[in-house]
């Protein structure tokens, strides 16, 4: 019985001794606060790559709207004649302007003439719940001395992250940038 006695009160004198250590603080400290904190070093990281990515999408767009704004939005024929370009064409140069970060075929281009400077929509176009376009993008040049409005879209593809931090704004789980130039063809 005495050592049964030893035995319970070693294993109790060991008991009470590791409840009492606080050498174990940091790390219990660390599983608390590291998922919050690798959450957010996620979400700043995302949100500075799509900040860069819109910003490309921005320049591309700036310059796609100047080659329609000095009536440079024309190719040469087969025939060696100088004719508008077609919205494949169009969204081609776009895409040579942006560079590696985008999927040329994901580009989307919208360009329309405006009537008057209250007839002008900038509005995004309508996307179904799968992140398709509900319907056509206008493509059509402007001639000297019209507004246009130019649309540049691109579905930036986002990861979800912890803690449910989710960039997607379209059910596809993509982020729609959009980047809209509105301005008047210069007279030739």
């Amino acid at each position: 019985m005495g050592s049964l006695r030893k035995i319970i009160g070693a294993g109790l004198r060991a008991g009470l001794a590791f409840a009492r250590r606080q050498d174990g603080g940091p790390a219990t400290e660390f599983v608390y606060v590291a998922p919050i904190f690798i959450a957010l070093i996620f979400g700043t990281a995302q949100t500075a790559v799509i900040y860069l990515a819109n910003a490309y999408l921005e320049t591309a767009a700036e310059d796609a709207a100047r080659m329609v704004l000095t009536n440079n939005a024309t190719t040469t024929n087969s025939s060696n004649q100088t004719v508008p370009m077609t919205a494949a064409q169009f969204q081609s140069a776009v895409c040579n302007n942006i560079g590696a970060l985008f999927t040329c075929s994901n580009i989307m281009v919208s360009l329309a003439p405006a009537t008057s400077t209250t007839s002008i929509s900038t509005a995004a176009p309508a996307f179904n719940a799968n992140g398709t376009l509900a319907n056509t993008l206008p493509y059509t040049l402007p001639t000297p001395g019209q507004i246009a409005v130019l649309q540049v879209l691109y579905q930036w593809p986002v990861v979800g992250l912890p803690l449910g931090f989710n960039f997607a704004n379209l059910g596809n789980g993509t982020h729609l940038m959009m980047s809209t130039q509105v301005f008047m063809v210069e007279a030739q």
